[in-house]
């Protein structure tokens, strides 16, 4: 042993015999090499990493997010005006007398299900709470054999309709021209950065570097609205082969179910595999009085069977466009949910608010459902 102090050796390799020093408390000095000067700029991000990348992966995920935990937005209505039920829809009398006393039984209560303590509590017992791959949504119990309606969109499998939907909605559309943007800004500053290296010897690695993420990005942008399409039909179809689950007030979950369409209008239909449902009675839309106390039930959001209430307004358009307007609260995620009156009667499907105003939404009438699915006759 050396010691590091007087370079006596000897053989013990604690103390050294001739200063007394312990050779514990003698760390050697470390040569450290000096840190080379940073160059006074920014460096380069790697491509498929940087700002085109995240921005890009950004908007695919709030869209899907955002697209499909809300309601499909309806224009807002100008004409024709506003009017009541009766002089815009006359009785069909291919459709079955649905109107039923106030009094009547609200649903049936099949052993073992909830108590309901009044008609709402038990129209919101025979609410289901929809989960697909790609969203949530709403769906209510319209027979004892367990048939249930919501909304086509809620449970749509065709992924190119879907992102075809989605492209359109206004929202979509100004969350792309944000990302465009960023895309822009993004590109701007690279390029700026590659006119400096231009200038500086020694940099060519990193010019081609920047090269190559700035015509990533220049695609990336380029691309944008097939990219998103793809990404919502791929994610729509890769889940649908699964189906999705509908689950109930009392916590029984159906999985891996599949909807059949309406042709007309949007709606979709269902059966849980289980017997003796509760359910909700059907009313008659056309005999909606204005002014008279609706409710709705839903997710909205994911807060599953909310319920809400507001007042019928009246009726739009005509014919299969026939909708029914309220001020009762649909909010997202109350899609296909029910809308139901006062004595626990559904009158409509919610479906859509109307974009730019507070307080106006629709619903489908009830009769549509009858119309559509001859078998619930």
């Amino acid at each position: 042993m050396i010691c590091p102090k007087c370079n006596h050796e000897q053989d013990d390799t604690v103390k050294c015999s001739a200063c007394g020093i312990y050779f514990a408390k003698i760390q050697p000095q470390q040569a450290v090499a000096e840190p080379r000067p940073a160059r006074p700029r920014t460096e380069p991000a790697q491509p498929g990493v940087g700002a085109g990348a995240l921005a890009v992966t950004a908007l695919l995920t709030a869209v899907v997010v955002f697209h499909f935990t809300r309601n499909p937005a309806a224009p807002t209505p100008s004409s024709p005006p506003m009017r009541p039920a009766s002089a815009v829809m006359q009785p069909n009398t291919g459709t079955p007398n649905l109107t039923q006393s106030a009094a009547a039984p609200i649903a049936a209560q099949p052993a073992g299900a909830l108590s309901a303590r009044n008609p709402i509590e038990a129209a919101r017992n025979a609410t289901v709470f929809i989960r697909t791959g790609w969203g949530l949504g709403s769906g209510f119990i319209i027979d004892q054999v367990c048939h249930v309606i919501t909304n086509r969109h809620v449970v749509e499998t065709d992924g190119a309709r879907v992102a075809t939907n989605v492209a359109r909605d206004p929202d979509v559309q100004a969350r792309m021209v944000a990302t465009a943007q960023q895309l822009q800004a993004a590109i701007a500053r690279e390029q700026q950065l590659r006119r400096q290296l231009a200038t500086e010897p020694g940099t060519n690695l990193e010019q081609l570097k920047l090269d190559r993420h700035i015509v990533s990005m220049q695609q990336e942008l380029a691309d944008l609205p097939g990219r998103l399409s793809d990404f919502i039909t791929q994610k729509v179809e890769g889940s649908s082969h699964e189906g999705f689950s509908a689950t109930l007030v009392d916590g029984r979950e159906f999985t891996s179910l599949h909807a059949e369409y309406a042709r007309n209008v949007d709606l979709a239909m269902f059966q849980l595999p289980t017997r003796d449902c509760p359910y909700i009675p059907s009313g008659h839309s056309m005999s909606l009085a204005f002014g008279e106390r609706l409710y709705t039930v839903g997710n909205p959001q994911g807060l599953a069977y909310t319920v809400t209430s507001g007042v019928f307004s009246g009726v739009r358009g005509d014919g299969e466009q026939r909708v029914l307007q309220t001020d009762a609260p649909i909010n997202p995620g109350n899609s296909g949910g029910p809308l139901v009156t006062e004595s626990g009667q559904v009158v409509g499907i919610n479906t859509m608010v109307a974009r730019g105003m507070q307080g106006i939404g629709f619903a489908i009438p009830i009769e549509a459902v009858y119309e559509e699915f001859l078998q619930l006759r």
